[in-house]
Parts: structure tokens; C-alpha cells; sequence
């Protein structure tokens, strides 16, 4: 119709998106299937993919908790009671781990073709850290003090370890765990939340998960990531994590086939260089007396690069660096031994990345401000978190934006848009009744005849297309 598309028009011209950049992403990730595919299901009332696309949603609403979403104005848009929703949020059963791993593996699917440059090597990596999820209150079940090793400060909270992936452009979260460190005074224990769960239930492996050696646990991730199809050249990581059982553990997946960059700690530990046993602090030593030191302009770093052998894990690469303005020197360790030092350093910068997908996730996406004392719900909105992380980086890379941050502006921008449009659209009707109303007792103008009209009902529709639950009637009718 002529009038419909003169009107949709207008409203584009003033800025009211009709498509909802999230919504088509979800549609063509298929979210509904990956709910099916790894058991997030509901028996009755709401389905699991109706809940978890209004929990994805709620970060673009500018909404923490589940409490703001139903006393909001988002109240007359989403029919869904909140018992619904903590009921959902706190099923120890809910495989969210299974869920992560499955929209990870449709990312890769999509975009594995889009990374390849000709004649340019593709560097891949998974990227292993932690880091803090605070809390402000102590009753959170399994809730312990946790120690900021930056701010050399205790908080309440969990540390959440994180396995991602690097596929040469984008990195994106595969697996996480939360542990816990010290526990809290005996008074305050009694007094948190507790919970009997199935101990093979999902949420009973995730309470066992809180004890366990974060190394240890750091390779089981990256096993379970090799066996879900994920491959990648290097494992990078910071110091706290090369243990020399960590470096021998990943070294042995695969056939060594998996190498490791990372810092190392200038500890105890010997390696054997031209015969003789020394610890870094003594080769840090020997290397100052007896060679002359590196310089790299490219990254203005003067180091010694020495390959030594380390036991039973054979031959790897030390670098000593020291940096513009630092005293201390750092050791690095490379177990492929031809890589040059700017390769080594160029590699190992690609471990920042994690640190901006904690601030992104933590500024943006509600990482660790979930207030539920149930610790299935802390699980769970961990996992949307990083499942909506997944989401903005593909549609960042598809709609050309410069970073996760933008995106999420934009389409925070675009929800509110909706909402405003619903608002105008209940004026503008309120208003039409009034007048068509005081017409009609004029005139005899039959204000039922003209709400049944095409123009009417046109104008409505057009309106009702740029509202947030018709957004979500369309993304569920498409999937």
C-alpha cells in the first residue's frame, strides 16, 4: 500500500529502526535448536528459548536484575511473571555449559571462511585467565573472600576462570568455571543461602568445579574444547598458570601438536643450559656477564633469548625482557623454539584481548552483578553474559561496527526507539479516539467502521512492527 510505505519512510527518516540487529542475530544462530540440541528445556508455562531471549535482551534494556525488568516500563511489553523466570534461572539441571559450547561452535561455523587471508599465516589460540566477579553481600551460596592480586585487596565474590578462543580475528569465551578461595567467617557461612542438588546433576558438577586446582582445571577445558572440534596453535596465558605440570599437560595433548606462550614465574625451578643447572634469576645473571644484550626497535624491549631444557618437557625458549621504563626483567616461554622474539611477542599480545572481553563483558553485558543467592542463577547469567558477548562480536564483525561497545550502544539506542514508538503510537491513538470521537457525535461517523480500515490498521501495524514484543513474536516465529 502506497500510504504504508509513504509512512515507513517517514518513520525511518526520524531515526525509528524497524530490525533489530540482536533479534536477526539470534534468528540466525538458530537458538532455538541449540536450546533443543543441548537440553535447555521446559515441561510447561514459557519455553527455555522464550526465557533465555528475554535474559539476552535484558542487558540492552539497561537492566540488571529480573526485579527491575517487571516493575519497569517494560512491564507492559513482557507478559512473563518473574517466578517464571527464577524458576528457569535456578535449575540446577540446565546444561549451560553444553549451551556455551554450542553457540561458540555455530560462530566458528560462520565465520571460519570469512578469516583466511591469502599469504598470511592465521594465528590461533586459546587464551586462559581469571578474573573477579565482586560482590556486595555475603549470603550468595558457596560465596567465599577472594584476593585481587592488582588491587592487593579481599572482596566478596568468586574467581571465574575462563578458557576463549582467538580465530585470528575475534575471540569469544568457550568455557568458564567459578572457584572459590577463602572461606568466610563460621557465623557468616551458617547464615548463607544453601541448596541440596543431585551431585550428578549439572549444577552439582559446577559446585565441585569451586575447589578444584584452577591448572588443572584450565586443561580439562582446553581438552574439552579440542573434543568439541575447536583447534588452535598456541595456549597463551600469564605466569600464574606455567606450572611445570600445566606446560607437560598441554604439551602432551595431541602429540605436542598444541604450543604454549606465556609468562613465567622467575622461581625456583632449574633448566639446563650448556650442561649446567640454573633458576632464572642465575641465567638472568650469566646472561648479562657473558652476552650482550638484545634490542627489539619494533617494540623498543631489550631481552636475552636463551633455549635451555626443561626436565621432561625438553627444549623451549626463555626470553628476559625488560621493558621501557621498568626495572625488573620478565621471563617468557615459547615451547617452539624457531620462533623469532618480535613473533613470540606479537603472539603473546594477543592475550590482552581477554582482559578487554572482561571489561566489555563486566561494563556492558551484567558479567557478575547477578544478585541471586542461588548459585545455578550465578551460573546462569555467567553463561548469558557470554553468550550475548558471542552474539555482539559476530554482529560487530557482520555490521562493520569498531568494537563491542558501540554495538551495544547502538542497540540499547534501538530498543529504547521501540519503546518510545509504543508510547507515541498510545498517544496518537488516545488522541485519533478523542477527535474520531467528537466527529462521530457530529457527523454520525461510526468510530468502529474507520479502526477496522486498511489505513487504521496499516498505520497500527507499521507502529507495532518497531515495538520490543513484536521484535520477539517475529525471532520466535522465524526459528
Amino acid at each position: 500500500m502506497r500510504q504504508f510505505e509513504e509512512i515507513a519512510t517517514i518513520i525511518e527518516d526520524k531515526g525509528y529502526s524497524l530490525h533489530s540487529i540482536i533479534t536477526d542475530t539470534i534468528s540466525k544462530f538458530n537458538m532455538k535448536t541449540l536450546c533443543h540440541r543441548s537440553g535447555l528445556v521446559k515441561q510447561a508455562g514459557y519455553g527455555a528459548f522464550d526465557i533465555l531471549v528475554l535474559l539476552l535482551l535484558m542487558p540492552l534494556m539497561a537492566l540488571t536484575t529480573v526485579n527491575q525488568l517487571v516493575k519497569a516500563q517494560y512491564s507492559e511489553i513482557v507478559k512473563m511473571k518473574k517466578d517464571t523466570i527464577y524458576r528457569f534461572k535456578n535449575n540446577e539441571k540446565a546444561p549451560w555449559r553444553s549451551l556455551l559450547m554450542n553457540v561458540a561452535k555455530v560462530f566458528r561455523q560462520k565465520t571460519s571462511d570469512k578469516n583466511l587471508a591469502p599469504g598470511v599465516r592465521l594465528i590461533t589460540a586459546f587464551i586462559i585467565d581469571d578474573t573477579i566477579l565482586k560482590h556486595a553481600g555475603w549470603k550468595i551460596e558457596n560465596l567465599t573472600r577472594v584476593f585481587d592480586h592488582c588491587l592487593k585487596r579481599t572482596f566478596y565474590g568468586f574467581k571465574q576462570l575462563v578458557l576463549a578462543f582467538y580465530d585470528g580475528v575475534s575471540t569469544i569465551p568457550l568455557d568458564f568455571s567459578l572457584h572459590s578461595e577463602k572461606p568466610l567467617k563460621p557465623n557468616k557461612r551458617k547464615r548463607q543461602h544453601k541448596k541440596d542438588v543431585r551431585s550428578g546433576s549439572a549444577g552439582g558438577r559446577r559446585r565441585k568445579e569451586l575447589k578444584k586446582n584452577k591448572i588443572h582445571q584450565a586443561v580439562a577445558m582446553v581438552k574439552r574444547a579440542i573434543k568439541h572440534g575447536f583447534i588452535a596453535q598456541y595456549v597463551l596465558c600469564d605466569s600464574w598458570f606455567t606450572s611445570h605440570d600445566f606446560i607437560k599437560d598441554i604439551r602432551a595433548i595431541k602429540g605436542g601438536a598444541i604450543h604454549i606462550i606465556a609468562g613465567i614465574r622467575a622461581d625456583k625451578r632449574k633448566y639446563n643450559h650448556e650442561g649446567e643447572m640454573f633458576n632464572a634469576k642465575e641465567l638472568t645473571a650469566q646472561c648479562k656477564a657473558n652476552s650482550k644484550e638484545k634490542r627489539c626497535r619494533a617494540l623498543h624491549t631489550r631481552y636475552y633469548e636463551l633455549v635451555v631444557n626443561y626436565g621432561d618437557i625438553g627444549l623451549i625458549k626463555l626470553l628476559i625482557c625488560r621493558y621501557p621504563g621498568q626495572k625488573d626483567w620478565r621471563c617468557f616461554i615459547c615451547t617452539e623454539i624457531d620462533l623469532p622474539f618480535i613473533e613470540i611477542m606479537r603472539i603473546y599480545s594477543i592475550r590482552w584481548n581477554i582482559e578487554i572481553m572482561f571489561k566489555e563483558q563486566k561494563q556492558y553485558l551484567n558479567l557478575g552483578k547477578c544478585q541471586s543467592n542461588d548459585f545455578d542463577a550465578q551460573i546462569a547469567d555467567t553463561t548469558i553474559s557470554s553468550i550475548l558477548y558471542i552474539l555482539l562480536v559476530y554482529a560487530k564483525n557482520t555490521e562493520k561496527y569498531d568494537s563491542v561497545g558501540d554495538i551495544y550502544k547502538s542497540m540499547c539506542d534501538d530498543i529504547q526507539k521501540k519503546l518510545l514508538a509504543g508510547e507515541i503510537w498510545t498517544i496518537f491513538e488516545g488522541t485519533l479516539e478523542a477527535s474520531l470521537n467528537n466527529a462521530a457525535f457530529n457527523n454520525n461517523l461510526e468510530l468502529s467502521n474507520f479502526k477496522n480500515s486498511s489505513l487504521y490498521l496499516a498505520i497500527k501495524g507499521l507502529f507495532s512492527s518497531s515495538f520490543l514484543s513484536n521484535e520477539l513474536d517475529a525471532l520466535a516465529n522465524a526459528v
